[in-house]
């Protein structure tokens, strides 16, 4: 998010103006299956969702670019769908009383808001014209989009139906699902048209017919996917060709007759996504395995593996000994595929890696583009100090710093991944060595590092994850847990991460060293906290004569102190806390100490390290909130004190006394706040809400100054960038990690 017109030390005065956030950037995506990604051979962009947003990505450049809905509260999108020229996006939202929304995939134009549905949208399709839209969840309806008419309405289960499509020539709609492959005739005309805006159409005659399907020996089957033929038909053409993919991974072709012309046996245990090309089609299958055929006679021409960077078997006449046995337990499902222009091929796999293909030859087929991002929850993001050893809090690029800065985030899947933010305008070249090839490991016993770049539409910062430490599970004979929480020190040299175990893991990102202090909590570390020097620009020779510790809370309700210059030895521990320390805090010299707990208590201690030993004294108690203390953020000069909880109050405590400065409370009900920040100036501060939103406050008056959404789950981290004009946010929803310009 950006801030541009947010001045630090400036009153702000309240405005109905519209959001000061705006979202420049998304890493990672949200789709789960199939009706997650859509793209069209008419254009090289891809569509895929990402929380409460479409993103478009280029497959020719790699830009991305946004679609949001405008002017109201955004929900969580579970499909996409682009017609068949590429001049349109359309979405369905999830959750109760969803809408589907229609923009203008040039511009960005939000051309249509459609609300009709009760439950989530689970598929939606373009008629080959654009005309017509169909979206499926509880009901089958058919739009017109441009007017807002809801021209008809069938009752439909969304728990049956998992695909839909238009025929070629626009005269049926085809449905898929469990147990399940019907074709509609939407030709007929209603009696009258219903206007959203003013009339219900609970009562509306149903203008949709169905016709049944000769399935042959797949009676019975249950369908994932189906898609129409991409050579086109003249509109009012009674030819057309429909692919469907069963759940076992057979592949039919149904004709005009409505009867099952041809099939093919995928040889896979189970079968995805189905996308069709002019000349190709493919089946995205588990474990990683995208089958391609021939569209005219479903010939077998290929397999794309996910392991590997090339396609591995070549066509024979023989279908039974070409496709072979491929699966590989490690690797992710392909979960969706479009083909976009070009003779590219967009795949979207389980572990929300995005690879794309080019099949122009596919016996010689190879990844010409990879997105990835964690592929499950991230709990924690944390700023890397840049080139010239700044600590990351104290916003050097804002005064005047032009080193490159980074920041890094940890995941529930067992990584931590770094970014690094690049001043480029534009995109970077098309280079293997920068984009597409694993690089040497740093450190073969412990670290995986992976290189490629992320590019976006529109940014003056360019996102780039340079590395992945993940945890060699097989060196350490521990089982991979997921990681909870995470610290970096302030001279840039240790990142430690605490598990969802209780184990503590220390990464010298100098050397690439690995330690890990096993079990050293008995629950999950949900807190941990470094020591800092007295100065704004750290240098190791300071480090080197202050107390240099490291803190870690954890659901056990224990507190441990290490000291970082011992090799990270326990020297010390308290449990005074009644229930789940959520988060602890060091100050610049590793004298002091505060803590805030479930218990509703805020703690604040000295400790006195010693050659004979460290002791930990509490200082005072404060009861912080009537409910949990889910958050706190501390000034660099340690002289204030701010928690969020459970009452939904913002509370600022004096760090000296204890005392609470001052209170407020969000007039509106965005839920609880879960995570709070300060701005290096300490002017703003930064609250995620339980309602997936994100609030900027006047941090002495307490006024909202700005609010954005992008979210499609809890914010479960925020920070802001060195230039103090960016904050990127990370979520519970697995992937998205959006950047927000101020």
């Amino acid at each position: 998010f950006s801030l541009s017109q947010m001045k630090p030390n400036r009153r702000v005065k309240k405005s109905d103006s519209p959001s000061k956030l705006v979202l420049e950037e998304i890493i990672g995506l949200t789709t789960k299956n199939a009706n997650g990604l859509a793209s069209s051979e008419s254009t090289p962009l891809s569509a895929y969702i990402a929380g409460c947003a479409v993103v478009l990505h280029d497959a020719n450049s790699g830009q991305q670019s946004l679609l949001l809905a405008p002017h109201r509260t955004p929900k969580p999108l579970s499909c996409v769908a682009m017609s068949l020229d590429g001049r349109l996006v359309a979405a369905g939202e999830s959750g109760n009383q969803p809408a589907v929304l229609v923009w203008e995939q040039s511009t960005g134009s939000f051309l249509s808001d459609l609300s009709g549905h009760v439950c989530g949208v689970e598929c939606i399709a373009f008629s080959p014209d654009g005309e017509r839209l169909v979206s499926v969840g509880g009901y089958i309806n058919l739009w017109d989009w441009k007017k807002g008419v809801l021209v008809a309405k069938l009752k439909a289960s969304s728990s049956a139906i998992s695909s839909v499509s238009f025929s070629a020539n626009g005269k049926f709609i085809v449905t898929a699902g469990k147990k399940h492959l019907k074709f509609w005739t939407v030709g007929l005309t209603p009696k009258k048209s219903t206007r959203l805006s003013t009339v219900s159409v609970a009562g509306a005659a149903p203008m949709i017919q169905g016709k049944p399907v000769n399935l042959g020996p797949h009676k019975g089957s249950s369908f994932v996917c189906v898609t129409s033929s991409a050579n086109p038909e003249p509109i009012g053409s009674t030819m057309f060709s429909i692919y469907a993919l069963t759940v076992e991974g057979v592949l039919c072709v149904i004709d005009n007759g409505l009867s099952v012309v041809r099939s093919a046996e995928l040889k896979v245990e189970k079968g995805l996504a189905l996308s069709a090309s002019r000349r190709l089609i493919a089946c995205a299958c588990c474990s990683g395995i995208v089958r391609l055929f021939t569209s005219e006679t479903l010939t077998y021409a290929g397999s794309l593996l996910h392991s590997k960077p090339k396609v591995f078997d070549e066509p024979s006449d023989d279908q039974t000994e070409v496709i072979g046995d491929e699966s590989i337990p490690s690797s992710p499902d392909a979960v969706a595929c479009q083909f976009s222009a070009s003779e590219k091929l967009v795949v979207i796999y389980a572990d929300h890696s995005l690879y794309i293909w080019d099949v122009l030859d596919v016996s010689k087929a190879t990844r010409c583009w990879m997105l990835v991002s964690h592929s499950a929850c991230i709990w924690d993001i944390k700023n890397l100090c840049c080139e010239n050893m700044h600590d990351p809090s104290l916003g050097c690029a804002a005064r005047g710093c032009l080193a490159g800065v980074s920041f890094a985030t940890c995941s529930a899947d067992g990584t931590i991944r770094l970014w690094d933010l690049e001043p480029q305008p534009q995109f970077v070249g098309d280079d293997d060595s920068e984009l597409h090839a694993p690089n040497e490991p740093i450190s073969t016993s412990c670290v995986e590092y992976v290189k490629h770049s992320l590019n976006c539409l529109f940014l003056r910062v360019t996102i780039v994850s340079t590395g992945i430490f993940e945890r060699d599970t097989l060196g350490m004979g521990v089982s991979s847990q997921g990681l909870r929480s995470m610290a970096v020190s302030s001279d840039g040299k240790y990142l430690a991460a605490g598990d969802s175990e209780g184990s503590l893991h220390i990464y010298n990102l100098c050397t690439s060293e690995y330690t890990c202090v096993q079990d050293i909590h008995q629950a999950e570390i949900l807190s941990l906290s470094f020591s800092v020097s007295h100065e704004e620009h750290v240098n190791r020779q300071e480090v080197d004569h202050g107390n240099y510790l490291l803190v870690s809370g954890g659901r056990d309700r224990v507190i441990h102190l290490y000291d970082v210059k011992r090799n990270f030895d326990l020297i010390a521990s308290v449990d005074d806390h009644s229930a789940a320390v959520t988060c602890v805090k060091l100050d610049r010299g590793g004298c002091k100490a505060i803590s805030c707990s479930a218990d509703r208590s805020l703690v604040f201690r000295d400790v006195f390290l010693s050659d004979t030993g460290c002791k930990i004294f509490r200082r005072h108690h404060q009861m912080a909130s009537n409910g949990t203390v889910y958050d706190m953020a501390v000034d660099p000069k340690m002289e204030f004190v701010v928690t969020v909880g459970q009452d939904k109050k913002i509370n600022t405590f004096d760090a000296a006394s204890g005392k609470l400065v001052r209170s407020f409370k969000q007039d509106k009900d965005f839920g609880d706040p879960i995570k709070v920040i300060m701005d290096p100036s300490c002017s703003y501060l930064v609250c995620s809400y339980s309602n997936k939103s994100i609030c900027v406050y006047d941090s002495m008056t307490g006024e909202m100054v700005t609010q954005a959404m992008g979210h499609g789950e809890v914010v479960t981290g925020v920070v802001f960038l060195p230039d103090c004009k960016h904050l990127v946010s990370v979520g519970f929803s697995c992937s998205p990690c959006p950047t927000f310009n101020c």
